[in-house]
């Protein structure tokens, strides 16, 4: 028995040392990945896919990416955000690594939606209220009227007076819905100086809206109320008018233009 009991002693010492022996074997692997990764993987070409307001320089040099910055450690979020704080019309980043030593910035950029005046001039903005630059006419827009930006500056979200954040988010709110159903560029002018109402121009049509309510339900009624009433003859074609939503009813009104 004491035999057997001189021989058993060895044999725990030698599972503790196997199982030490295991662990750093592991840990030595893994700084071996570790020092690859760092040595090897490095930014030696960089793509950008999706701009067209931006050319591939300007988004690579806000970016902060440079050749020779490791593959791996790139933070997504970190460049995603110093690519959008620079260039304000970039509205989404995404970076697809192409090991060995590529890199792909897929982006995706903004509209300009509407115009909205300010001490200093007319600022143009997304649908979302976000400020994009200063509107030099060059680019056709909703021109808002019955609210004024408050210390715009490029990149940052539309602020107004108190009195018209509501006004702001019924704005938005509306944009929102013209985007969604691909009608931006068709619209011209939102007039939201009126008390109860606001008055859109979409191409020869008026469409007078609530103040608050379902934008996405209007918009989808007025497209509805304009599509039938050219099918059936009781909208003429090529006539303007006055397409009034503000009844609530599950209907809109058309009132023609006076020839």
């Amino acid at each position: 028995m004491a035999r057997q009991r001189r021989h058993s002693r060895p044999k725990r010492r030698r599972g503790r040392f196997g199982g030490l022996y295991k662990v750093l074997s592991v840990l030595l692997i893994a700084a071996a990945v570790i020092v690859a990764c760092v040595v090897f993987f490095r930014v030696n070409t960089i793509e950008v896919v999706g701009n067209v307001r931006y050319t591939a320089e300007e988004i690579i040099e806000a970016s902060g990416i440079r050749t020779g910055d490791n593959l791996i450690a790139l933070a997504g979020s970190r460049v995603s955000a110093s690519i959008r704080t620079q260039l304000p019309y970039v509205e989404g980043v995404a970076l697809q690594r192409a090991y060995p030593d590529g890199l792909v910035i897929r982006v995706t950029e903004r509209v300009a939606a509407a115009s909205v005046g300010s001490a200093e001039g007319r600022w143009l903005i997304s649908a979302q209220g976000k400020l994009l630059e200063k509107d030099n006419g060059s680019i056709q827009t909703i021109q808002i009227d019955g609210i004024t930006a408050v210390g715009p500056y490029a990149g940052g979200m539309l602020q107004t007076a108190e009195e018209e954040e509501l006004t702001l988010d019924y704005i938005k709110q509306l944009l929102g819905a013209l985007e969604e159903y691909g009608i931006l560029l068709q619209c011209t002018a939102l007039d939201c100086t009126a008390a109860t109402s606001m008055t859109l121009n979409y191409g020869i049509y008026r469409l007078r809206l609530p103040r608050g309510g379902d934008y996405d339900y209007c918009v989808r009624l007025a497209l509805s109320a304009l599509t039938r009433g050219l099918e059936d003859k009781t909208i003429q074609e090529g006539q303007g008018g006055l397409l009034d939503l503000t009844v609530m009813d599950g209907r809109a009104y058309f009132q023609p233009d006076k020839s």
